[in-house]
C-alpha cells in the first residue's frame, strides 16, 4: 500500500541535484519508504506542448519521499535548511498507483502539476470535488498508467493548494489523441477534453497553476 505522506522537493528555475544527494535528503527523515526523482531532459522535453506556466514558477525537477509517518515541523525545517527545493508535505492519495521497480525509469512521461484552488471555493467542497468527483473523470478522459492527488499540508515555496502526477506512455508526448484516450475518434477526442477541463473548473485556478512533463525514476 503506498505511504499516506509524501515530501515534495520542487526545484524552480534550476535542475535538482544527483541521485545521490536525492538519497541523502532522504536520510534525514523517519519512515521513508521510497524515493523517486523527477527530471526535464532530452527525453520528457518532447512532451513540452503540455506544458503550462502562467505563474511563471519554471519547474525543473522534483524528489518526492513517500513517507510512512507525518514528519514535525522542526524535522522540515531542518530539512529546508539543507536544500535549495521548495518543500511541499502532503496528504497523498493513488487511485491509480504507480509500479516501478528500483532502478528503472518511467518508459514516458510523469505530468507535474502544481495549482491553487479555485477562489471562493470552501475546502470540503475542493477536497470533494478534486479527490471524489474529479478522479474518475481524469482516468477515464486520459490514457493514464498511474495517477496519484496530493492535498499540500505544509510548504516553503510558492503557494499551492494541491499537486498532482500523473504518468503517460510516451506515445502521448506528441499526440493529443493518444493523450486523451481517443485515437482515430475524433468525436469522443472533442468530448473527453470538454469533460476534463470542465471538470478541472469546478476546483482549479488556470491562471494559478504549473504543469511540466518529466522523466521518473525511482531511487529507492
Amino acid at each position: 500500500m503506498p505511504a499516506p505522506y509524501r515530501l515534495h522537493l520542487v526545484y524552480f528555475g534550476e535542475p535538482p541535484g544527483s541521485e545521490s544527494a536525492a538519497l541523502a535528503l532522504a536520510t534525514t527523515l523517519r519512515g521513508c519508504t521510497r524515493v523517486f526523482l523527477a527530471r526535464l531532459d532530452a527525453h520528457s522535453a518532447q512532451a513540452a506542448r503540455w506544458s503550462r506556466d502562467p505563474l511563471n514558477l519554471a519547474p525543473q525537477g522534483r524528489v518526492a519521499l513517500d513517507l510512512s509517518e507525518r514528519p514535525s515541523e522542526a524535522e522540515l525545517d531542518v530539512l529546508s535548511k539543507q536544500t535549495d527545493a521548495a518543500l511541499y508535505l502532503s496528504e497523498t492519495h493513488w487511485p491509480l498507483p504507480l509500479h516501478l521497480n528500483l532502478g528503472d525509469c518511467h518508459p514516458g512521461t510523469l505530468q507535474w502539476c502544481g495549482f491553487r484552488k479555485r477562489q471562493g471555493i470552501g475546502e470540503n467542497k475542493y477536497i470533494k470535488q478534486w479527490l471524489d468527483d474529479h478522479t474518475s473523470v481524469a482516468i477515464e478522459t486520459q490514457q493514464t498508467d498511474s495517477y496519484s492527488q496530493h492535498r499540500v499540508l505544509w510548504q516553503t515555496g510558492p503557494a499551492l493548494d494541491g499537486i498532482a502526477e500523473e504518468t503517460f506512455p510516451f506515445s502521448a508526448s506528441q499526440s493529443e489523441e493518444e493523450f486523451f484516450n481517443a485515437v482515430g475518434e475524433p468525436d469522443k477526442l472533442k468530448r473527453h477534453i470538454e469533460t476534463l477541463v470542465a471538470s478541472s473548473a469546478r476546483f482549479i485556478d488556470f491562471e494559478a497553476m504549473s504543469v511540466i512533463h518529466l522523466t521518473e525514476k525511482r531511487l529507492r
